[in-house]
């Protein structure tokens, strides 16, 4: 009884006034049904949209939602929502978009507040210091030799800036400390703790504008100037920069982990981080059915993905004999009307070397000839500089339209003054490979096809017209 009547409390609190609405059901496929509030939501989304590419009708929409739907149980039914890596993509992307309901305004308060007061009591009422310093390196192991250099040179810099010398400038040109040199030396806002005693000793004792003698640390020699000091400000002036940090370091991300824990605890443990979620989203889509969609969206778009890929995309892309065979069938579907290089662009250095490195590329078909030109023509230094493999028709290289169609010319590379192809001229494709592009995207639009026409008489789907005629006039 207690779980029942917490669960509805929690529905409750995170609602925020949510309230049903009448929703017919536009299509039922394998099952499950689709209302039209859902429906209305993809088909706004993606094809009655002002200069979309192809704008449907919603019957037109209908039919291919409905193939939507059959991939998705299709992946279901291969229990692809299961898996780890899908879990973790959806949920991550899920739990973001409902951040903004769980945000605890309260808990990231109580995190700045805290901070502000670890922050006063580590001053114990002292001044934040805005100093700029000037450092002269000391090794550790440093010699009297190194030690005697380094203090010539420290006051040598000193007497510079007694002279007039802007310590900015000075410290551009003269610092060794890399992190503050290239501001002119200058340091954050700083409290007890947070140098090296030695600097904080003689920074506490300057006013602004007033600069140390030269003094030694443990990391070498110092020149301070004190630029601002001030005591801390109140919370109330301090806290929008304390909330802007907090939220550079993620605090929403906390604050809401926060209130999902604070939920569980207060249902004894019953409730499970996944079931709060669930009661967050269910919650807010009654108020915003939209969000609700988009999550689905997300959902249902990753496990579409991969059930595609498994048996559309993948099976298309890496059975060769198949796309080969495809080809063959299809061949004046990919007839040329005008000639293509298929081959490579080399740049030399050495006019002896040109007919050995065209024998040489004529013969590549694989993807490992970068690895055998570094090593039979660049083992020492870079001779041979190889772009490709190109499928070019004339206009669309100038090393290709010199060489091979003798038009154009590919200007001259300053460090290899000679220049050539390696392949052959082609009048029509030779293989699938020519045109693999074409013939794997026509391939898979056949299997896509095939798989659809297999769903459908698969699943059971029912589409009510009458519904739909509704669909964005009602």
């Amino acid at each position: 009884m207690r779980k029942i009547v917490f669960s509805a409390l929690l529905a409750v609190a995170l609602s925020a006034g949510a309230q049903t609405t009448s929703d017919p059901v536009v299509m039922t496929v394998n099952g499950k049904p689709v209302t039209r509030a859902e429906f209305e939501y993809f088909y706004n989304k993606n094809c009655n949209i002002e200069g979309a590419v192809e704008q449907k009708s919603v019957a037109e929409y209908a039919d291919m939602f409905v193939n939507y739907k059959l991939k998705v149980a299709a992946a279901e039914e291969a229990r692809m929502d299961t898996a780890a890596s899908f879990r973790q993509e959806f949920e991550t992307y899920r739990d973001m978009q409902l951040m903004p309901y769980l945000v605890d305004s309260a808990y990231i308060d109580s995190v700045a507040v805290s901070l502000y007061d670890r922050t006063k009591e580590r001053l114990q009422g002292k001044d934040l210091l805005r100093p700029a310093h000037i450092l002269v390196l000391l090794r550790q192991k440093a010699t009297e030799a190194d030690k005697e250099r380094a203090k010539q040179r420290i006051d040598s810099i000193y007497g510079l800036l007694k002279g007039g010398l802007d310590f900015a400038e000075a410290a551009k040109k003269f610092s060794q400390d890399p992190g503050t040199a290239r501001t002119g030396g200058l340091l954050p806002w700083v409290g007890p703790g947070a140098l090296l005693k030695e600097f904080e000793d003689v920074a506490y004792t300057l006013q602004p504008g007033q600069m140390s003698e030269p003094f030694l640390s443990p990391v070498g020699y110092h020149i301070v100037l004190m630029k601002e000091r001030k005591q801390l400000e109140p919370y109330d002036t301090l806290r929008p920069q304390i909330l802007a940090s907090l939220h550079r370091q993620g605090i929403e991300e906390a604050s809401a982990e926060a209130h999902i824990k604070k939920l569980i605890d207060a249902s004894g443990g019953r409730l499970t981080r996944e079931a709060v979620i669930d009661s967050v989203l269910n919650a807010r889509s009654a108020a915003n059915p939209d969000l609700q969609f988009l999550v689905k969206e997300y959902y249902e778009g990753l496990l579409m993905y991969a059930v595609s890929k498994q048996h559309v995309w993948d099976v298309a892309e890496k059975n060769e004999a198949a796309l080969e065979a495809y080809y063959k069938k299809n061949k004046k579907k990919y007839r040329w009307t005008e000639p293509r290089f298929k081959g490579f662009v080399f740049h030399y250095k050495n006019p002896k070397e040109k007919k050995a490195i065209k024998k040489f590329l004529a013969k590549q078909t694989g993807d490992n000839w970068r690895a055998e030109v570094k090593k039979r023509f660049n083992k020492d230094s870079v001779q041979v500089l190889v772009n490709g493999p190109y499928l070019c028709k004339r206009g669309e290289n100038p090393y290709v339209d010199q060489y091979i169609f003798k038009t154009g010319q590919g200007r001259v590379l300053p460090s290899f003054p000679y220049s050539d192809v390696a392949g052959k001229k082609l009048s029509q494709p030779k293989s699938y490979r020519d045109v693999k592009s074409l013939v794997v995207a026509d391939y898979q639009e056949e299997l896509e096809k095939a798989w659809v026409a297999d769903l459908r008489a698969k699943y059971p789907f029912e589409i009510d017209q009458e519904v739909l005629k509704t669909v964005n006039n009602h």
